[in-house]
């Protein structure tokens, strides 16, 4: 094929205005469907191999997978084609840019929303069969479209499609290269590493900590400074504990530590929609007078007075007696909510030490459900940032002991040990969620085996 240009009449419909940007193995172009005169862009994976029979096909099948999924969160591929033996995607074109375009310079419920779109649309991928990991999420790969974030770049550009594109026998780098560096989780760098769920979770918080911070995380290293030993550099105590604590958790260096996309999606959202509510204000009005007659006006006065009198002392014994129990109870709400507070953070220390230390982790994990459970009964507790916390560590709490108890019910069928262990960890699960499907199927799994 010629080398694509400005003006270049593509596959004789589309007409390239400009380059957009180059990848590995494709140019992006901002074209005009010459029959619809709509803007669009184009992706060709021109540097590439041509396409055989297998190639094509599978190419079509990646992309029936994603053309039919659905989503405000996720960008929609149009069209797919083949040009001279070379693939190529139709895409729609945002022109408010992407989230390149707010490093360093991004207010803190942004990042929120940030947060909240991106996790949703990764959520989407992830929930998928198969899932479909993105493997290349960063802010360039993030698109403003109106007031919402919507990710791009997803499901064709997988390790599959490499194979379709390059062939069967493609070289290392296609084959296990997937990704930019700098956003790559620390996993992605050992022998042999396969992208995982958790790692596009890694390069979400990766990309927010860039955004807010104006720098890369740790550096064109990426992941593989962090598993070398390189810690996360703080960020700056301007934005909320609740942001820069969820993603430091975004950034764990053991996958399993990593929230998941949907869980992400729903913190952040209950963020939003928190500080819409403390940010908004009732405006008392008061309509204007009504012009009386001076004598219909004194002689009102006096009667007004003598029922307000009136009514005033009747009210005084009422008001008294609530004042007292109004005192009470609001003491009494005090002393719950400085209790839940007491309870949450000793329930915090348990969880952080479950984590950092397998050594009796799951009778800290225990203690620390205990705890959290305690502040749970303090509605005025609940209803602040920390009642998300409370909620959010019982999740985490509970997906931890779930993947302990998967990772070991094997062995439960022949180890009366294993067997024990197993249940213990799903005992702290029934604690948190006695009716979640994954404690209930192995509940009945261990079960069986009395």
């Amino acid at each position: 094929m010629a080398r694509l240009k400005e003006h270049f009449i593509f596959d004789t419909r589309y007409k390239l205005i400009k380059k957009l940007g180059e990848g590995g193995f494709a140019e992006v172009w901002l074209a005009e469907d010459i029959s619809t005169q709509l803007t669009l862009v184009l992706k060709v994976y021109l540097h590439t191999s041509k396409l055989d029979e297998y190639g094509a096909e599978s190419f079509r099948k990646e992309f029936a997978l994603v053309y039919n999924l659905n989503h405000p969160n996720l960008m929609k591929y149009t069209y797919f084609g083949i040009c001279v033996g070379y693939p190529y995607l139709v895409m729609p074109y945002y022109d408010s840019g992407s989230a390149e375009d707010m490093i360093g310079n991004c207010s803190e419920r942004t990042a929120w929303r940030f947060l909240r779109d991106v996790a949703s649309g990764l959520a989407c991928l992830h929930e998928q069969h198969p899932a479909i990991i993105h493997q290349d999420i960063k802010p360039a790969n993030v698109l403003l479209d109106g007031r919402q974030y919507v990710i791009t770049d997803f499901g064709i550009s997988d390790n599959a499609m490499r194979r379709a594109i390059y062939g069967q026998n493609g070289d290392s780098h296609t084959q296990t290269g997937m990704g930019t560096v700098p956003y790559m989780a620390p996993e992605r760098f050992e022998q042999n590493g396969q992208p995982l769920l958790a790692g596009d979770i890694w390069s979400l918080g990766a990309s927010l900590y860039e955004i807010l911070s104006g720098k890369l995380p740790f550096g064109n290293e990426g992941g593989k400074a962090q598993a070398r030993g390189v810690e996360l550099p703080p960020l700056s105590d301007t934005f909320s504990e609740e942001l820069r604590s969820i993603i430091y958790q975004c950034m764990s260096r053991e996958p399993v530590k990593r929230p998941f996309a949907d869980d992400l999606y729903k913190f952040a959202n209950a963020q939003l929609e928190k500080q819409a509510f403390t940010t908004s204000s009732i405006h008392n009005t008061s309509g204007g007078g009504i012009k009386h007659n001076i004598d219909v006006k004194r002689k009102s006065m006096g009667m007004l007075w003598t029922i307000v009198a009136f009514v005033v002392v009747l009210l005084g014994i009422g008001i008294g007696g609530w004042m007292v129990y109004s005192n009470h109870k609001e003491k009494q709400e005090q002393e719950a909510y400085e209790n839940a507070m007491k309870e949450f953070h000793q329930g915090k220390s348990l969880y952080d030490l479950a984590v950092k230390n397998c050594q009796n982790q799951v009778g800290n994990f225990e203690n620390a459900v205990n705890h959290l459970n305690v502040a749970l009964q303090s509605e005025s507790f609940m209803e602040t940032e920390y009642g998300d916390s409370v909620r959010m560590i019982n999740n985490l709490i509970l997906d931890a002991c779930v993947a302990e108890a998967k990772k070991n019910i094997s062995g439960a069928y022949y180890d009366e040990g294993e067997r024990a262990y197993v249940l213990s960890y799903l005992a702290v699960a029934e604690k948190i969620n006695p009716e979640n499907q994954d404690v209930v199927a192995l509940k009945e799994s261990i079960t069986h085996l009395k």
